[in-house]
């Protein structure tokens, strides 16, 4: 079956007239009746009964002419679609937890702005992923890591904690604190490190294993901690003090596979970000 078959009936259905039918397409009535006859014959359907006043219409072409204009309008749009460049690229993007809202929406933003012609397969953080989008010390070995942000860990107080009366807090003031613990986190193992080598001892009020489990244990009072700055933004329950002891920080970006880079969108914004 072609679009010209299915140009000439909805020409017919749409003029009820043969003669109209074939003044629109350009064609001859003969050409008109023929092609009506054809496509009759590949549906194993009569769609129009003839008379000397015209065409009438069978229930058969009432069900054809909706589906028929689909096709031809998608046809007729081909074109352009082609012309104006408009057709998107997919991209497979693995998101790892313990990122903030407010980061993520700021990637997803900057990119479909800088490259528009994208579209985004989100899931979790896996190597069937083309892009992870994930703190550097997540990344898989064998991929490449482009760094995106530099998240500063900042000391978390409680609302109601003694230290929140003071200014700035020394890593002496920390002694004896209740602390919220996530073992995997590097700020804080090199601050209880600190704390044991100088002989001093710890509260620990919980051990989490995830970065949202301490914010969640922070806001309910039960002690002090460290928490990426992306985190805790526009938070309550807590207040950020400046602090004179070791600074950290976590690299976030994109990490990819090298084979990765065959998918023109994910080469794109690679570059994109490399240049940022």
């Amino acid at each position: 079956m072609t679009d010209r078959l299915l140009r000439f009936f909805v020409a017919v259905y749409e003029e009820k007239n043969l003669t109209r039918a074939s003044e629109k397409c350009f064609v001859s009535q003969p050409n008109i009746s023929n092609g009506l006859k054809q496509l009759e014959e590949q549906l194993g359907k009569q769609l129009f009964v003839r008379s000397k006043r015209g065409v009438s219409l069978k229930e058969e072409a009432h069900y054809l002419y909706p589906i028929a204009k689909r096709i031809l309008n998608e046809l007729n749009a081909l074109p352009d679609l082609f012309e104006q460049e408009i057709y998107k690229q997919k991209v497979s993007i693995g998101i790892a937890e313990g990122l903030s809202a407010e980061m993520k929406c700021d990637f997803f933003r900057k990119a479909s702005s800088l490259d528009p012609a994208v579209e985004w397969d989100v899931r979790q953080m896996s190597r069937d992923c083309e892009l992870n989008l994930l703190v550097r010390e997540w990344k898989y070995e064998e991929d490449l890591f482009l760094p995106v942000w530099k998240d500063e860990y900042v000391l978390c107080v409680p609302d109601g904690n003694q230290l929140q009366d003071r200014e700035r807090i020394s890593f002496q003031d920390l002694k004896e604190q209740p602390f919220i613990h996530c073992p995997p986190c590097e700020a804080h193992q090199q601050t209880l490190s600190m704390l044991n080598d100088a002989g001093a001892k710890w509260n620990t009020a919980a051990n989490c294993s995830t970065k949202t489990e301490v914010l969640s244990l922070l806001m309910a009072g039960l002690g002090i901690t460290f928490l990426p700055e992306s985190l805790v933004k526009h938070k309550q329950g807590f207040q950020i003090k400046a602090y004179d002891g070791p600074k950290n920080y976590r690299e976030i970006g994109l990490s990819y596979a090298r084979e990765s880079l065959r998918n023109e969108a994910v080469k794109r914004l690679v570059q994109i970000f490399s240049e940022e």
